[in-house]
């Protein structure tokens, strides 16, 4: 992603705003992008090992990292709440965003993770594929339908308006269909 200098600018000066706020660490602003990441305190990494060996929290800090180098500006926020509610992951240029590991191919697989983070009123859905050979147009487009047509998913409105997959650090940006 190119982004115009006042973009740059805007960022550089979100990147100084959060150097000075406590409730935020691991802020960066990448110089060659200008995209910009901070995580808050209070936002937790999932600790559990999943398929390929790693912390699934793991997965957060790559697509983070990788967002941030493409100049994106990506919050991950506080994830306090009461006991039951899930909060979405943070922000994403401006959009509440929801980050999903994709760890294996499955028929239901899309449709459930952009049915969770629609429950979590998540604009923009992060779906990281650890391997590239699990990553298809064909698998989106399908778990997409999968998720017009599911009957639980007709009670929640349809809050997501982008997707990013990342496959092997490259950010591909799929497009909804009308």
């Amino acid at each position: 992603m190119i982004i115009s200098d006042r973009q740059r600018e805007e960022n550089f000066q979100k990147y100084l705003r959060l150097l000075e706020d406590p409730n935020y660490e691991n802020v960066t602003f990448d110089e060659q992008s200008g995209g910009v990441s901070a995580v808050h305190i209070d936002h937790k990494f999932d600790s559990e090992i999943g398929a390929f060996g790693i912390k699934k929290g793991e997965y957060e800090k790559l697509s983070l990292s990788i967002l941030r180098q493409r100049g994106h500006f990506v919050l991950l926020q506080s994830e306090l709440a009461a006991k039951g509610v899930k909060t979405p992951d943070g922000i994403l240029d401006g959009s509440i965003m929801e980050i999903k590991a994709v760890e294996r191919v499955g028929k239901w697989i899309i449709k459930k993770k952009i049915h969770t983070a629609t429950k979590q009123r998540a604009e923009s859905l992060v779906l990281y594929f650890h391997k590239k050979d699990l990553f298809s147009a064909t698998l989106l487009e399908d778990g997409w339908e999968k998720f017009l047509y599911d009957k639980d998913s007709l009670r929640y409105e349809k809050s997501i308006k982008k997707v990013f997959c990342i496959v092997e650090n490259h950010v591909v940006e799929w497009s909804i269909p009308k």
